[in-house]
């Protein structure tokens, strides 16, 4: 499936570029014509909705983007260990370490129309090159400095910072 809602080249030749619901309701019709459809029977499902405009949110599989975490808890248990945090009331050291012992990489990507984008420049439409940078003169920069040439198509990412990354950031 596209981003937009509409099918791609691995629905089919007979589906590509169909709405999904319209594609849905072809495929159905396909079935039954085929002889391939059993029944139809009436049931109640749970579908997902966006909580802003109500649309019906399809489940995407899509590259994320994520944090490696394990650095910075390292960090944050050596803190409490040398003294330097104290945490208050002391019987909570043993959360603070169970959460940090236990850490797990961060998926930071949200696919959100509003947010802080994730500062990632694709050079020349690839997924697989990029360069991270503050913004896109610096991008440009970095993107030039790897043996691309000034005129590198730069697109950013669309994702967005998942909220409480993005609350971490200074101005």
């Amino acid at each position: 499936m596209n981003k937009d809602g509409t099918m791609n080249g691995n629905a089919g030749k007979e589906y590509d570029g169909l709405d999904r619901f319209d594609c849905r309701e072809k495929l159905w019709s396909d079935m039954e014509g085929e002889g391939l459809a059993i029944k139809a029977e009436p049931h109640t499902q749970r579908v997902p909705r966006s909580q802003r405009g109500g649309e019906v949110i399809e489940p995407l599989v899509s590259s994320q983007w994520f944090v490696k975490t394990e650095g910075m808890g390292k960090k944050a248990l050596d803190a409490v260990e040398n003294g330097d945090i104290r945490i208050v009331p002391q019987r909570f050291e043993k959360i603070w370490n169970n959460w940090l012992t236990d850490i797990h990489d961060w998926c930071v990507s949200r696919q959100l129309w509003w947010g802080h984008r994730i500062p990632v420049w694709y050079v020349n439409g690839s997924e697989t090159e990029y360069v991270v940078a503050r913004n896109a003169e610096e991008a440009r920069e970095k993107a030039i400095e790897a043996g691309h040439g000034e005129d590198a198509k730069l697109v950013q990412e669309e994702d967005v910072l998942d909220t409480w990354f993005s609350s971490g950031l200074w101005p």
